[in-house]
């Protein structure tokens, strides 16, 4: 639940404390304008976190209107210090007011520029207020606050002069385009109905005078919309005294009926008009006011945890939402688990289903499978001679002199001297004991090679050409070398060549040196390569 608003009404004579909560405005307190008072005000202050308003409603105010060179924010923020510097003594309760761009070639700013003419009367609860920590949202004059009064009220003239009958006296803000121009307050004897009537409508006429004078109306006979504000009792004498004319248009408003259309339920009943001000600065406070920053040091604080406690509400709402996306695909996860253990146990009852209907075998589910594996792997090491023969005709093809005279085909382990590419090779180790069922042999299985034993010889051979004809027969077998899917063992050359260069055999014939042109080579092919 919101903590009630703080709205505090200073005026001349005392500073009256107010709380605004769901409508109902009520006095909490009244301190009067001395040292018993100030001491009183801060006990009321001490220990409260509320934000605090101050409505000022003093004679001492002043207003002035003056124009600047169109510049940027930077150099703008420079002048009108210096002039605020000019005009005033002490600034520390001044502002200056943007009304807007003249309308002429050289677009010079209009501004307006109010400060108090005693501002030593606002210290001691200033200092109230600071030394409390109390978190100031600034100081409002009521003038500031006449623009919204007369937006409440449905007045929408261009030029309009509002009349409030206060506690203080009558007050008189002149608006324009809806911002304030111009403010003063005038005595009163609130006792006397007739004499407030009439003199809401000489000031109200007056004005419009001082208003020419000082050029802020057009001309003469330029007319304005006069609001009048006052207590029910007043009402009736009003209506009767101010009558409309030339320049002037009136607009009687009853207080109390206006305070029930804005929202307040209860109110001061002596003060209506007091009370719409302290409304509107609680409800739509303007974004002008004579505070400066070391006045609102700790409203700013305020300002800035209320910015970091958002960023941390939002970072913990992004969490959430990150953890429900999250619980979210956990909860679809689990359910499709849950769906495929449930998918997984019907497949294994209609398999179990399945093979119960098969016929019963003499050994175990794991002796067939072991099996198998064997009779995989002795299939993939049986070969016929075919895919030997390709590769030596492939070989051959290259050798037009070369004649196979017969080849010995079979399947077996290779020649004690042959030395296979990449080493003898090694059985593979058996199948793991686990793979099959108690008792079952694993089987070893050695690697088999599929041989191959050439005779061939070299034609039209003579006797000057035996190197030519060992030339040829190590070529052969230097092909057939050359394959990565063979390999060649006890080979045997036609001639043999000592390290003297000495050719033994008998070559004395040429039946000898055609029957000394055989040669013989053994091709090896590892099954399942």
């Amino acid at each position: 639940m919101a903590k009630p608003k703080r709205l505090l009404y200073l005026t001349a004579s005392r500073l009256t404390a107010h709380s605004l909560s769901r409508g109902n405005l009520s006095v909490d307190a009244s301190f009067e304008r001395d040292d018993r008072g100030i001491a009183a005000f801060s006990a009321y202050l001490k220990g409260t976190r509320n934000l605090y308003y101050l409505v000022v409603d003093v004679v001492e105010e002043d207003y002035h209107q003056d124009t600047i060179p169109y510049l940027g924010r930077s150099d703008r923020r420079q002048v009108l210090a210096r002039k605020l510097g000019q005009r005033y003594r002490d600034t520390s309760l001044t502002l200056s007011m943007s009304l807007g761009l003249e309308k002429s070639e050289r677009r010079n700013e209009k501004v307006l520029y109010a400060s108090f003419s005693n501002t030593q009367q606002f210290q001691p609860w200033l200092s109230a207020l600071e030394q409390n920590e109390c978190r100031l949202t600034g100081v409002y004059s009521t003038a500031l606050l006449a623009p919204a009064l007369l937006k409440g009220a449905g007045l929408k003239a261009p030029r309009c002069l509002l009349v409030s009958v206060q506690q203080t006296g009558m007050r008189q803000s002149y608006v324009e385009d809806g911002k304030i121009r111009f403010s003063r307050v005038g005595r009163l004897n609130l006792d006397d109905v007739a004499a407030v009537a009439a003199t809401c409508a000489a000031e109200s006429a007056r004005l419009q005078q001082y208003l020419v004078t000082l050029r802020q109306l057009p001309t003469a006979a330029t007319p304005i919309d006069v609001m009048i504000l006052a207590a029910a009792k007043y009402h009736a004498a009003i209506k009767e005294a101010c009558r409309d004319s030339e320049v002037l248009r009136y607009h009687i408003v009853n207080a109390d009926e206006q305070c029930r259309k804005a929202g307040l339920k209860s109110f001061p009943p002596e003060a209506p008009c007091d009370a719409l001000f302290l409304r509107a600065v609680a409800v739509t406070p303007p974004a002008e006011q004579f505070a400066q920053e070391q006045h609102r040091h700790h409203y700013r604080l305020w300002q800035i945890s209320r910015g970091l406690y958002g960023l941390g509400l939002a970072a913990l709402a992004a969490a959430l939402l990150f953890a429900g996306v999250r619980l979210l695909e956990v909860y679809i996860l689990r359910g499709q688990i849950q769906s495929d253990q449930a998918r997984y146990q019907t497949l294994s009852a209609e398999y179990a289903r399945v093979t119960a209907t098969f016929p019963k075998t003499p050994t175990s589910t794991e002796n067939l499978k072991a099996t198998i594996r064997q009779y995989r792997l002795l299939q993939s090491e049986t070969a016929a001679p075919a895919e030997l023969y390709i590769e030596i005709s492939k070989a051959l093809a290259g050798f037009p002199q070369v004649e196979i005279e017969h080849i010995v085909w079979s399947v077996g382990k290779p020649p004690a001297d042959a030395s296979p590419k990449g080493g003898t090779p090694t059985p593979p180790p058996p199948p793991p004991q686990s793979t099959l069922a108690p008792g079952a042999a694993a089987v070893a299985i050695e690697p088999q090679y599929a041989l191959a034993v050439i005779s061939a010889r070299v034609v039209g051979a003579r006797r000057v050409d035996l190197r030519a004809i060992t030339d040829m027969a190590s070529q052969f077998i230097a092909t057939l070398k050359k394959n990565p899917q063979l390999d060649v063992a006890a080979i045997r050359m036609p001639f043999a060549v000592t390290a003297g260069d000495t050719l033994a055999g008998d070559i004395g014939s040429e039946r000898a040196i055609a029957e000394d042109a055989s040669f013989g080579v053994t091709v090896i092919r590892k099954l399942g390569r």
